[in-house]
């Protein structure tokens, strides 16, 4: 018993000594093996978020690099549970408090590369994000960063504190919202969910896009630039508190107000109408024009 004791305390003093190794310098990475679909859990701090995929492979594959640091200043948690992964980066915190004295020169990376169908909740706090090539149920948040997402297609939720989205070749429906930074939207959509509390707005629905559902675009503060195929029924309904809306589109009007001030509404069928689609901002101009 004396015996079994002693190698289980070997052993134990071996995995510490290899965790605290695989943190002590500033690389870090490791391979998981899958037998289905896989569900990714990430959330990294002061780091910077990369998520790209690698096709039909069987693996997901965590890479962390850090320049001129050392990932023993950061907490790393990681664990699998059949096809779910959890991973977790935070720098810790100092004694008096996690204070910042200027930028990083570079920061972390946090490098992912897994299967294109998957479930996805990602989150970053003061960094950045970036996800291409995926597809299934998405969601993002970011709480100090820009993010990136392009080429990804499914139920998409994205979220930004306070930072600029940039949405690109996207499909099928999406949530995004920021409180501090511009949205740029572009792809294939069958509804939509747009909204920033400070920052405008530029969409671009690509052609085969049918709002099968009622949509909403709302800036509190920005400009919106939409344009629309030719082709796509919808009944839009346009309104902005303070500023104008240049319409180049061939509605059939349904109403218009204007004030003579800065409040104005639109309201009318493209191609006979369908779904409402619902565009408001409380300060700035409304651009629609057809691609």
């Amino acid at each position: 018993m004396k015996a079994l004791t002693t190698i289980a305390s070997l052993a134990a003093a071996s995995l510490l000594s290899l965790t605290a190794s695989a943190q002590s310098g500033n690389h870090w990475d490791k391979t998981y093996s899958l037998s289905g679909q896989p569900t990714l859990v990430l959330a990294v701090g002061d780091s910077n978020l990369n998520i790209k995929s690698c096709g039909a492979c069987k693996t997901v594959r965590i890479t962390v690099d850090a320049k001129n640091q050392k990932l023993s200043d950061y907490r790393l948690d990681q664990d699998q549970t059949g096809d779910t992964v959890h991973f977790s980066l935070k720098e810790k915190s100092h004694w008096g408090g996690h204070v910042h004295i200027g930028w990083h020169t570079e920061q972390v990376v946090v490098m992912v590369e897994t299967p294109a169908n998957l479930t996805l909740h990602a989150e970053t706090e003061d960094g950045n994000l970036d996800a291409a090539g995926l597809n299934g149920a998405i969601n993002l948040r970011s709480s100090d960063g820009r993010q990136t997402i392009a080429d990804v297609s499914g139920t998409l939720h994205v979220e930004s504190s306070d930072g600029a989205i940039e949405l690109r070749n996207i499909a099928g429906t999406l949530n995004a919202h920021t409180s501090d930074g511009n949205l740029s939207i572009s792809g294939k959509l069958d509804g939509l969910n747009v909204s920033t509390s400070d920052g405008k707005v530029d969409l671009e629905l690509a052609n085969g896009s049918s709002l099968k559902s009622d949509s909403t675009l709302h800036a509190s503060d920005g400009t919106v630039t939409v344009r629309l195929p030719k082709d796509l029924a919808v009944n839009l309904d346009v309104s902005t508190s303070d500023g104008k809306i240049d319409c180049n589109l061939p509605l059939s009007l349904d109403g218009f107000h204007s004030s003579g001030g800065g409040d104005h509404s639109v309201r009318g069928k493209l191609n006979a109408g369908g779904a409402l689609f619902s565009i408001r901002t409380s300060d700035g101009t409304v651009h629609l024009s057809a691609l």
